[in-house]
Order: C-alpha cells, then structure tokens, then sequence
C-alpha cells in the first residue's frame, strides 16, 4: 500500500525533473527552436531514466494515478476560472471559429472511431473496437484527456489503452510543432501571413522562458489577510474540496447503471464552475483571483504531463506499433485537411492565424497553438486567443459529453449508435453555421453604430 511519504516522494520527482527541463529550455538552443515545454522535456526524462528504460527513478508502485489526480485538480481549478459567454458574444464576435471547433473536434473523434474500426476489420482484426479513440483522446486533449479516455477503456476491460492514449499525446506534442513549422513556411510562401516572428528576431524572454527581474509581474493579488489565512491557502482550500468532491460524485452518479460512466473531470469542471457561481451569488468571488486558479491549471497541466509520459510503456506500444503508425498518420492527413481546406472557406479574416492556432490544439495543446500563433502574430494583431476563450467554454461541454460516453458505447458494442450520433451532430453544426452567418450579417450594423 502507498504511503503518504511515496506520494509525496512521486511528485518531487517530478518537480526536480521539471526544473531540469526548464534547465535545459533556457540553455539549449535546439529544444528553443522547437519549442519545446519543459514539461514535455521532464517527460521523456523521466521516461529515459524510469522503468521503461534505465529504471533509476524510485517511483512508488501507483505513481501512475498520480495523473487522474492532477486531470481532475485541472478541470476544477479550470471551473473555477471560468465564465460562460453570453449567446449574443458567442454569435457575433466568435461564431466561425466555435463552427470551425465543433468540425474539427467532433469531426476527428468520428474520423479516428471509423478509422480504427476500419483498420480492425480489413487488417488487425485482434484490435479493440475503440481503437481509433486513443488517436483523438492523445491528439485532441492532450495527457489529461489521454489519462481519462485510457482508463475508462482499462476499466472496460482493454488494459493497453493508458499507454497508447498518452503516446498519442506525446506524438501529438511533437506533431504540432514540427507539422506547424510547415504550414507557417507555407503560409510564408503564399503570403498568408502578415507579420512573423523569426527565432533570430525573437527576444531573450520569448526563446529562453525566462522573464528578466525587470519584467516580472505579481502572479495573483493578495485577497486575504494573512492575519486570518493565507490567500494562497484560501484558494487551495476550496480547489482541493471541489476537486474530492468532484471525484465522490462521479463514483456515486457512475454506480446507477452499467453504461453510465461518469468521468470525475466532468463533475470537476461542473462543480468548479458551481462553485463560481454561488461565490458571484453571494458576493465572495472578489476574494477569489481568477489569475492564482489560472496558475493551478498551469501547475496541474506540467505535473500532469511528467507523469503522463513517465507512465508509458514501451513494451505495450511494440506491441501496437504499425496500427498506431497507421493511425497517427490518418490523424495528421484529417487535421492537415481541415486546417488547410475547412479553414480558409470558414475562418474569414485572420484565417491563417486562427488555422495555426488550430494546429497547435488539434494535434497537441492549447500551449502549443500559443506558441504557433506568437510566430506568425507575434503582436496578437488576430485576437485569435480572445476568440477562442470565448468559443472554448460552450465547446468543452460537448467535449466532456463525447469523452464520457463515446468510448463506453465503443467498448459496449454500440459503435454505430456512436459514430451516427456524432455525424448528425456535425450536420447539426453546419445547418447551425448557417443560421450564424445570417444571424452575424443582421448584428453588424449595430455593432458599427
């Protein structure tokens, strides 16, 4: 049985770990050029150094849960920072680019479902039935989803998915930057790209991740006196209670039924973003700083990924090797195309930016389309990033409801019902586009008085 001591030894690991990767970051000027987080970099450190290969590290026997942990500390402190868009901002600043999120995130989960049940049935007929889902689940969410999609089909009897999940999430990581580069050298050829930064051009800061003295701002305001508790404490408490709670609630609203599954980064996010609600109710969200919640998912996010990757086995992916070649090559031709032909006859203005920005979190993560987006607007003209924050919210929901139930129907013999339920969605997503259109040709005159 795991004792506190070996938790708490896991996650110093990991911390050393992550400053040896951020070392590395600040001094090596190829992992710059590639844009490499240092939590990617302590990843496959402490998957070099761990069991799969030298076996120096003293991981605890459970280190790997250790990433469920963090995924639904994430999504709470992510609830908790959060504020639903009203329809009105919704349709008319951002309407295409949440279309054009819809496409490509529903669109790769129904692509990579078909994909792999293709590939079960014409070549690797001893593959799962939910196969193709560890490709969208690593390419999509990143580890954090790769983490939930993984154990959800462990649970449901296909033990290897964990480790394939976050493989595709780490491949994800590197396709986004490398493919990105491509596309921004192609932007460059075609003239799509108005402003671009060269790594030649780029500040000191921006290369090493370093904010000189000088630069460096307060990371959250003080909200408490210290008198009474530590702000920090304060915001940690109520991030820790959501997050058990989330967890209590999932075990007990998954226990009803055999095909109720409910994720507890689902009941996190909700719980989180309840909780923000009575603190707006009741007048305590003042003393609550959205920016400390913002670092938590930050926090959350780079621990999760060290984990993540240290967790993978490679014995298992030898195992898988060409399905999952096949599959991450699918993957990256169906994110190639809606980038490269969805985006331009959907994105109007500033298309490529917001195409770029795509890339980054079709394929990897949100952190990597940041870094895509500041090479090819390096001054933030497109307002890509505002954009998406706003488009993001009522899109997470449709994400946590196909991370929750399409791998159980996958796994439960009713991939049909799954795959028809997503297309029709999509066919939803486009009628709805067209309403949008009119509906943000009827607002542009009265957001132009």
């Amino acid at each position: 049985m795991i004792t506190n001591w070996e938790l708490f030894t896991d996650f110093g690991i990991a911390g050393g770990l992550l400053l040896c990767g951020k070392l590395l970051r600040a001094h090596v000027t190829l992992l710059q050029k590639l844009y490499l987080p240092a939590a990617l970099i302590a990843g496959l450190l402490a998957l070099i150094l761990g069991s799969a290969v030298l076996n120096l590290l003293p991981w605890s026997e459970q280190f790997a849960s250790n990433a469920s942990i963090l995924t639904v500390v994430l999504f709470a402190s992510l609830g908790l920072a959060t504020d639903f868009p009203s329809a009105r901002t919704l349709v008319q600043r951002c309407g295409s680019l949440w279309t054009f999120n819809q496409l490509a995130n529903v669109g790769q989960w129904a692509f990579c479902a078909i994909m792999g049940l293709v590939l079960m049935t014409v070549i690797w007929p001893d593959l799962s039935p939910a196969f193709g889902l560890i490709l969208s689940a690593g390419f999509m969410g990143g580890h954090g989803t790769g983490v939930v999609v993984g154990e959800t089909l462990g649970s449901l009897g296909w033990a290897d998915a964990l480790t394939l999940a976050l493989t595709t999430a780490t491949v994800g990581i590197f396709a986004s930057i490398l493919v990105g580069m491509l596309l921004i050298h192609l932007g460059l050829r075609k003239g799509w790209i108005r402003d671009f930064a060269r790594f030649e051009s780029m500040s000191k800061t921006a290369r090493r991740g370093l904010v000189p003295e000088a630069e460096q701002t307060p990371l959250g305001r003080e909200t408490a006196a210290s008198i009474s508790i530590d702000a920090l404490a304060m915001h940690a408490a109520l991030l820790i209670a959501v997050s058990v709670a989330a967890y209590h609630a999932a075990v007990y609203l998954s226990g009803f039924h055999e095909l109720v599954r409910v994720p507890a980064f689902v009941t996190a996010f909700a719980l989180g973003l309840t909780a923000r609600g009575l603190l707006k109710k009741l007048g305590g969200k003042v003393y609550f700083d959205d920016k400390v919640f913002g670092h938590c998912t930050g926090t959350a996010s780079d621990f999760l990924v060290v984990f993540g990757i240290a967790a993978i086995q490679v014995t298992i992916l030898l195992n898988y090797a060409m399905p999952l070649i096949a599959m991450v090559v699918l993957g990256v031709l169906f994110n190639l195309a809606m980038v490269l032909l969805v985006a331009p006859r959907l994105l109007g203005e500033n298309w490529f930016e917001k195409a770029v920005f795509s890339w980054g979190w079709l394929t990897g993560t949100v952190g990597m389309g940041i870094a895509l987006l500041r090479i090819v607007d390096p001054k933030m003209r497109s307002k890509v990033l505002d954009d998406y924050a706003i488009a993001y919210v009522p899109g997470s929901v449709v994400d946590m409801v196909m991370i929750s139930l399409v791998p159980v129907l996958m796994m439960k013999g009713m991939a049909m019902e799954a795959i028809s339920g997503m297309l029709f969605y999509l066919v939803g997503i486009l009628l709805l586009w067209q309403v949008i259109k009119r509906r943000q040709a009827a607002l542009a005159p009265v957001s132009a008085g």
